[in-house]
């Protein structure tokens, strides 16, 4: 029964598409290295420039935005590699069966089963964001695949909206708390035991104690380059560094770095010094990671035992592993910011401008000025935004007046043809007196539909009528008595 391991490596790049030269005769035959499948290999910050760059600019035009430029990032990559909470990249390694399989029937099929996982790795896990996926057949341990990625948490509140971050990226592929990266590897052995079995093979998890033999020549190949390294560091002197002489194009204004050969030499010395130094801790973490792997999986399996006393010791051991881990990674950071320093202009001074100070000093005013004078203009705009209210309100109000008197007239005027009452009734109508009746009502109520006034329409096509609004107004005059007409006691009255 084949095993299978994934396990967290140390994520040497160089290494991984052999873009350097072996470290000794024990790591790789170059021969073979023709034979490695190389799926992807993105550089580095191309990667985070395509995963990074929009949300990256996002933040840095809110930071203007709230008047704090400074609180900018120029280089994510850069700014992710000397975070104390994050790693810029992280890498699994990937086998199935062990070296004592490269020599069997099932050999073939291992090779499959390989290819199948890692094929399908991206569209399971998508928010580990593989930019270098690479198959090595040119070591003396079983086919394995490098799979580095940068972890890619989405929709964020603080900081960047898409950004990297380890746990996040496990959360929104639905793996929390404790032991999420836990859960999430026990997911992924599921899977492996599953391609196993459509492939006819039974799945053995090897033990803590039966460490998987790739693993193994992986962790002892680690160790090698650090000896190495070590051994190349003793040889080696730290010169000092020269300071350069800068000069400035008196026509481009561009500014220059002018070195002789003897003071290129000994920067070139430096950078060698500190990417010896670099490969070293690059090693010892990489040791230290497949230690870190074997007590998490010791804890993990303890967890589920009811003995909590080595669950204790097992939990220390893991917190001993990763305080040294965190101090190495410090170091790392340290060495690594120094010789990203020297490669990129061995040393960069930032000379504050007098001429751009006092322009900023009146941009700030001219800015002072000009929200002073915003101000100003919204309050208008306020101001002005009420009135038109106010002038709506009214508006609707008079509209709304007016079409009830529309409703009123048209209803009067219908009675002069459907009252049989009140005496308003016209005798004798005549066929254009009722259609003109009719025709008025009709115009109003399409007035009123017309105007999103249904129900006065409703009211001009039902009733007619005269409103309690409109009475006074057809109220018919008393007649004018003359003398004749009054009364005695009138008279008396008047008298």
């Amino acid at each position: 029964m084949p095993t299978v391991s994934i396990a967290k490596g140390r994520g040497y790049l160089n290494h991984n598409d052999r873009s350097i030269d072996r470290v000794s005769e024990k790591s790789w035959d170059p021969e073979l290295s023709r034979k490695n499948v190389i799926c992807r290999n993105i550089p580095i910050e191309d990667a985070y420039e395509q995963l990074f760059g929009k949300a990256l600019n996002e933040y840095n035009q809110r930071q203007i935005d709230v008047n704090h430029p400074e609180r900018q990032i120029k280089n994510y990559y850069d700014h992710i590699s000397r975070s104390k909470q994050e790693k810029p990249f992280y890498e699994f390694v990937v086998a199935f069966g062990n070296m004592n399989d490269k020599d069997t029937e099932i050999y073939p099929v291992l090779q499959r089963c390989l290819d199948e996982y890692i094929t399908n790795f991206d569209e399971r896990n998508p928010n580990f964001k593989v930019f270098q996926k690479i198959v090595h057949l040119d070591e003396k341990g079983i086919d394995h695949a490098h799979l580095d990625f940068i972890p890619v948490s989405t929709h964020n509140k603080r900081g960047l909206t898409v950004k990297n971050s380890f746990r996040g990226a496990l959360k929104e592929m639905g793996y929390t708390g404790k032991t999420a990266f836990l859960d999430w590897r026990q997911s992924e052995e599921k899977y492996m035991a599953d391609i196993l079995e459509r492939h006819g093979l039974e799945f053995e998890r090897g033990s803590g104690r039966d460490e998987h033999l790739n693993v193994r020549q992986y962790q002892a190949e680690a160790r090698e380059i650090n000896r190495l390294a070590q051994k190349k560091l003793k040889n080696m002197e730290l010169p000092s560094i020269p300071e350069p002489e800068i000069k400035i194009n008196p026509i481009t204004k561009s500014e220059s770095v002018k070195l002789s050969k003897t003071e290129f030499d000994k920067i070139k010395q430096v950078i060698d010094y500190q990417q010896t130094q670099i490969t070293s801790l690059e090693a010892q973490k990489s040791d230290l990671n497949v230690k870190l792997e074997n007590v998490e999986l010791k804890l993990d399996t303890a967890r589920k035992k009811p003995y909590m006393r080595e669950n204790e010791t097992l939990t220390q051991n893991l917190q001993d592993e990763s305080d040294f881990s965190e101090k190495l990674t410090k170091k790392y950071e340290k060495l690594n910011n120094q010789y990203i320093d020297l490669f990129k202009g061995y040393k960069k001074l930032e000379k504050e401008n007098s001429s751009l100070h006092e322009k900023n000093t009146s941009l700030e005013k001219e800015n002072s000025s000009l929200h002073q004078e915003n101000a100003s203009q919204f309050s208008k705009i306020k101001e002005l935004e009420m009135k038109i209210s106010n002038i709506t309100l009214d508006f609707h109000y008079r509209l709304t007046r007016a079409y009830v008197s529309i409703k009123n007239i048209v209803q009067a005027v219908g009675m002069l043809k459907y009252d049989k009452d009140e005496g308003y009734g016209i005798e004798n109508i005549t066929d254009k007196q009722e259609r003109l009746i009719d025709g008025v009502s009709e115009y109003g109520s399409a007035l009123a539909k017309e105007n999103e006034y249904p129900e006065l329409a409703k009211q001009m096509d039902q009733k007619v009528g005269i409103d309690e609004s409109l009475k006074s107004f057809v109220k018919l005059p008393e007649p004018e008595r003359t003398r004749e007409s009054r009364s005695s006691r009138d008279w008396d009255i008047e008298l």
